[in-house]
């Protein structure tokens, strides 16, 4: 089936939902983000470095150093995030691999195939960092425990 997104952006958006939830005056050093996200330290250092550079996050080095946000979470979109990543994904393609699928010749499950690609490039083009955000928020008052962000997001 069709890969939504790499295992980058699955971790940029546990990372970016992780910096939301924090108070965002404070930096946070990258080893308590990758410890409370279950992101391995290099590659979320490595990740950082890429997000720095599209002005998500801003980084401060030495005592008191980390990174914190540098947008509102609201207007971190996931298409963007995965896009950014990923490149932009082709949503008219045939999931099933046929070349020349399409209106005039559509193979047979190209109705439903389309509604679902539909679907999915909606959620992820009105989905915002700030929404999962949310959501993690509201689940761990449901359930009343501290828990990390990896046993809610996954």
């Amino acid at each position: 089936m069709y890969m939504l997104y790499s295992k980058s952006s699955e971790y940029v958006v546990r990372a970016l939902v992780y910096l939301a939830l924090q108070d965002n005056n404070e930096y946070i050093m990258i080893k308590t983000i990758s410890e409370y996200t279950d992101i391995p330290l290099p590659f979320l250092s490595k990740i950082f470095q890429d997000i720095a550079k599209a002005n998500w996050i801003l980084s401060k080095k030495g005592k008191n150093g980390g990174v914190k946000l540098a947008v509102n979470p609201a207007k971190l979109k996931l298409i963007d995030i995965i896009s950014y990543f990923d490149g932009s994904k082709d949503y008219s393609k045939c999931m099933f691999g046929q070349k020349d699928c399409g209106v005039s010749n559509r193979c047979v499950l190209h109705n439903k195939c389309s509604d679902l690609k539909n679907e999915i490039h909606d959620f992820l083009g009105k989905t915002t960092i700030s929404d999962f955000s949310k959501i993690w928020k509201d689940e761990n008052k449901r359930l009343q425990k501290n828990h990390h962000i990896i046993n809610i997001l996954n």
